[in-house]
């Protein structure tokens, strides 16, 4: 199950799960770019908690409530400096990076801690460590899905369910186009690494926690050297 598969992070990763057999659920605000049998695709706006809830009851049902992994890909991010933005772009951005992945993985764990299994997957950004102007409420809501993934972990290892976050630096994206060249370059020279730079990457560290046999004890995945958990 995953969100914002139209495009970038969640639709590369849909069609590579889809490569290797499994059935997707995805959802985006736009029409559906993968055509598959075993592909499933809703078109909502996450920003609609009503709709959302709809959207993950079908799932549920289509599934017969067993779902191995949700990933949270969709994102918002609108560039501005807090003072000129707008309180509509402020309660999208919110809504969509924390409040949607907050109910989704709600509804989503009920049916995980039934199957004593399940991974939640979030995604966090560098963002959150590097305090550019113009990102405070992107910024904001990354760190606060972080926290969240960390305390959410803590209650679901009981049931066998892992929750982890891959903070990313850069992956070539609609979202991340918003960045120029000479910003990427130097993001990447400050941070030597980039160790989620594709779907393939991306997907093969899901698939290790995935099937992580013990509880995740730290479970924030960064993309630096020598620093590859915190708690």
């Amino acid at each position: 199950m995953i969100t914002g598969t139209s495009s970038g992070i969640g639709l590369g990763l849909a069609k590579e799960f889809l490569k290797k057999g499994n059935k997707v659920w995805g959802c985006s605000r736009r029409e559906k770019k993968i055509n598959h049998k075993n592909y499933f695709h809703t078109k909502i706006d996450l920003n609609n908690e009503k709709k959302t809830k709809s959207w993950i009851l079908k799932v549920k049902k289509q599934s017969k409530k067993k779902i191995d992994i949700f990933i949270s890909s969709a994102a918002q991010f609108n560039r501005k400096f807090h003072t000129l933005d707008t309180h509509k772009s402020i309660n999208t951005t919110v809504r969509v990076n924390l409040i949607a992945p907050m109910i989704i993985s709600n509804l989503i764990s009920k049916a995980m801690i039934k199957e004593r299994n399940g991974l939640i997957i979030f995604f966090s950004s560098v963002a959150v460590d590097l305090n550019e102007p113009g990102s405070s409420t992107y910024s904001s809501t990354k760190s606060g899905i972080e926290a969240f993934s960390k305390v959410l972990n803590k209650e679901l290892k009981l049931f066998n369910v892992k929750v982890a976050t891959l903070r990313i630096l850069y992956v070539p994206t609609r979202l991340s186009n918003k960045l120029s060249k000479k910003e990427i370059k130097n993001l990447l020279m400050k941070y030597k690494t980039n160790k989620f730079k594709n779907i393939k990457k991306i997907i093969n560290k899901i698939s290790e926690i995935y099937h992580y046999k013990k509880p995740l004890n730290q479970n924030i995945f960064l993309d630096k050297k020598k620093a590859k958990l915190i708690i």
